[in-house]
């Protein structure tokens, strides 16, 4: 909730930041998103590029090693200890001591690619080289299809896939068998064979491509699979399907003339592009470059904005009728022009508002002093009349009392000052309690309290005496018996003065009619003496009437509390 506040008291700075933070987040990404495109094509080509003086090594070294594989074919074909051992001609024992000798620069064909050289004669007798062992009797061998399909291919050498070799150390391995027919005067007499394990062959090339990022097939003319780096499709038939298929894929195609065979090479560029481990950090320095530029954007637009809610933070003051708070210009020429306006603003409205307060308060005075003067002529024609009927009584005694009692008001009613101390006002409430007495007797008593410190209290000058006259009049009717009461003391909320009389009272429903009930329970009003109040203090103050049938009235005034220094 505090985020959700600060976001709508500051709503002006968020859009501001949202929208710059959006823009940069846009402008980061539209950039990442090209230079990572650009870096991932110069990264392919860059690596294509390399890739193809690979292919090319790996194409001269295929041809170094059919150029081995036909010089140890020569070196056979030309031996005539190969031939007298396959022939039967010589000593077999003292044929091979020399075949060995002949052969033994033979036993290797390519960087430790062992030969596995063997000779098979059509007399039944064998070489193997590299000290293996043959797996399968001779006659099978003569016998089979595999020979019978050598005899007919015209071509003297050829190249074969096998799914074993014929020794015990190579008959577990699919290969390459590399077969040559020993010919001499247009007949057979022999054949010298080399099986070369797919591994090894295959080692060629998987020593210099990576195999996660390359899929290699080399088939033959007859699109039989005879090496590839997924092992599953030897011996199988080539599908080009198989490389369509891989999407995001390139495909070298690499004659190798002397086999007659097809290199290809199938690079995954989407692996490719992984391996560059660009987007981690180009995601790193983007978030970086981001958090930076909004920390920026965030101290510049709060820098940028700061004026304005400076003077938004002045308003409140303002409302409340406080002009002097003026902000102070900065930040841009727009925002230190608003501030000008505005303290040019409070400075119209401090003298409208002064002027219009000297005129309000002469108002005010001159509607005080207009109530005033109903309340005193009332006043004095009540006492006037009292005194009056005392002398048609030829009550003397009674009158002179009464008449000490009204001078004693009347010294205190014309006095200058409209606003005088409870205890002053209470001393004119006691000297027309007197005078009532002459005029009604003791029928009905008067008792006043008052709070020690509530004495010294400033209250409006005559503000009570109304109020007991219409106790007098109202609610003791007849011979009535009763009293009125004065209670003063200092709250919370203010002076609070209390009249209170056990007299006839009247309805509640009499009280929601606040003009009617004043102008009934008084022959003024009390509607004037709660003007008054409020013209003086301000609406929170002022008169209150409680009272039910036959049980008495309470008239309740607050005041402020308000001492002379």
């Amino acid at each position: 909730m505090k985020w959700r506040n600060w976001i709508k008291e500051n709503e002006l700075f968020a859009r501001i930041f949202l929208f710059v933070v959006v823009g940069v987040i846009s402008v980061c990404l539209l950039t990442v998103a090209v230079i990572y495109g650009r870096s991932k094509d110069a990264y392919v080509a860059s690596y294509q590029s390399s890739n193809e003086l690979l292919l090319e090594k790996i194409q001269e070294d295929y041809e170094r090693l059919n150029d081995n594989i036909n010089r140890i074919f020569d070196i056979v074909d030309e031996s005539k200890a190969v031939e007298s051992y396959l022939k039967g001609e010589l000593n077999q024992g003292r044929t091979i001591l020399e075949l060995n000798d002949q052969l033994q620069d033979t036993r290797s064909l390519f960087q430790d690619i062992p030969s596995n050289l063997v000779l098979i004669g059509v007399n039944g007798r064998t070489f193997f080289q590299n000290d293996a062992v043959r797996n399968q009797s001779v006659e099978d061998f003569l016998s089979s299809s595999f020979v019978d399909q050598i005899n007919t291919d015209p071509a003297i050498s050829q190249y074969y896939f096998l799914e074993a070799g014929l020794s015990t150390s190579t008959a577990d391995y699919p290969g390459l068998m590399y077969i040559r027919k020993l010919i001499k005067n247009n007949t057979i007499f022999g054949y010298a064979m080399i099986f070369l394990k797919e591994v090894d062959f295959a080692s060629i090339y998987s020593q210099l491509l990576n195999i996660q990022l390359h899929a290699v097939y080399i088939v033959n003319s007859d699109n039989q699979v005879l090496s590839s780096s997924e092992k599953q499709y030897l011996g199988e038939s080539f599908d080009p399907a198989l490389v369509a298929k891989k999407t995001a894929t390139s495909v070298n195609q690499l004659p190798l003339y002397s086999y007659q065979f097809t290199f290809y090479d199938v690079l995954d560029e989407t692996h490719l592009v992984r391996n560059m481990k660009l987007i981690q950090p180009a995601v790193m320095i983007s978030f970086i470059s981001i958090l930076l530029f909004s920390l920026f954007a965030f101290w510049i637009i709060r820098k940028i904005t700061k004026p304005i809610y400076q003077l938004i933070d002045k308003i409140p003051a303002v409302t409340q009728g406080d002009f002097s708070e003026k902000v102070t210009l900065s930040g841009t020429y727009e925002t230190r022009a608003l501030g000008r306006a505005y303290n040019l603003m409070l400075e119209d409205l401090a003298s409208y508002v002064d002027h219009l307060m000297v005129t309000e308060a002469d108002k005010r005075k001159f509607e005080i002093r207009s109530l005033q003067m109903q309340i005193q002529p009332h006043f004095v024609y009540n006492t006037l009349t009292a005194i009056k009927f005392l002398i048609w009584q030829n009550e003397q005694e009674k009158a002179t009392q009464a008449i000490d009692s009204f001078v004693q008001l009347l010294r205190h009613t014309f006095k200058r000052e409209e606003i005088v101390p409870l205890k002053d006002e209470l001393a004119i409430v006691t000297d027309y309690f007197v005078l009532m007495n002459v005029r009604y007797g003791d029928r009905i008593k008067s008792t006043v309290f008052t709070d020690e410190g509530a004495e010294q209290s400033l209250v409006p000058k005559m503000i009570l005496q109304p109020i007991i006259e219409n106790a007098y009049l109202h609610a003791f009717p007849a011979e009535v018996m009763g009293y009125i009461q004065i209670f003063s003391r200092l709250t919370k909320e203010g002076l609070q003065i209390e009249v209170i009389d056990n007299g006839i009272g009247f309805t509640e429903a009499d009280t929601q009619q606040k003009n009617q009930t004043f102008d009934h329970y008084s022959g003024i009003g009390l509607d004037n003496i709660d003007q008054r109040i409020k013209l003086l203090y301000g609406p929170k103050f002022g008169l209150t009437v409680h009272s039910r049938l036959n049980e008495g009235t309470s008239v309740v005034l607050l005041l402020p509390v308000e001492k002379n220094q």
